[in-house]
């Protein structure tokens, strides 16, 4: 009988272990994207003991770019990565449409919750597009796009065109310039807002 026991026990244990190995399955849509918005945010200033601190005249602006999404699945169960690429689409200073590009992979995401991913566009590259190094305004920014891979695979995405344009950047050719927040001087804000990063 209580070897009996000792194996019943063992096998609801094997049990158990099988299905939290289970790998997470994903589809075309089981990543809502519910948001995007554009903000202009300005270098952040920190405070350090020891250097004297300096005015800065002018404080320059960032482009960033928040995405809410949530994953649709068995609440709490850990999504181990999903790559997130952006695009912005812009006008250059000549007036030329342009498309900027980067990816973000976020690890261990759960599913059934809110969650939030940001990108950047840092203020050089605006200058350099837009040939305004001073002041960039969000207004500059003609459309965004997300897609939201697992495993190679799209399972979300949005843009903020509709219809036949709404994967603009199929239509130009794309630069890189968006910034993960981690490459960013954002690095250590808001870190339980969003979800974990990949670091290359």
């Amino acid at each position: 009988m209580k070897t009996f026991l000792t194996t019943l026990a063992a096998l609801g244990i094997l049990a158990l272990s099988a299905n939290a190995q289970q790998p997470v399955r994903l589809e075309v849509g089981d990543v809502d994207v519910k948001s995007m918005d554009i903000e202009s945010q300005q270098t952040p200033e920190f405070q350090a003991n020891g250097p004297k601190s300096k005015n800065i005249p002018s404080p320059r602006q960032w482009l960033e770019l928040e995405v809410e999404f949530e994953i649709d699945g068995p609440r709490d169960q850990v999504v181990p990565e999903l790559l997130f690429r952006y695009y912005i689409g812009m006008k250059d200073q000549n007036g030329q449409s342009i498309v900027l590009t980067g990816d973000v992979t976020h690890l261990n995401v759960l599913c059934g919750e809110k969650s939030y991913s940001a990108v950047y566009v840092s203020p050089n590259t605006l200058g350099t597009l837009t040939g305004d190094y001073r002041r960039f305004q969000p207004s500059a920014v003609s459309a965004v796009g997300v897609e939201v891979y697992y495993n190679g695979v799209i399972v979300g995405g949005d843009s903020t065109l509709s219809g036949s344009n709404a994967k603009f950047w199929q239509a130009l050719s794309t630069r890189p310039g968006i910034l993960a927040k981690h490459e960013t001087p954002f690095a250590l804000l808001w870190l339980d807002r969003y979800a974990d990063v990949k670091k290359n």
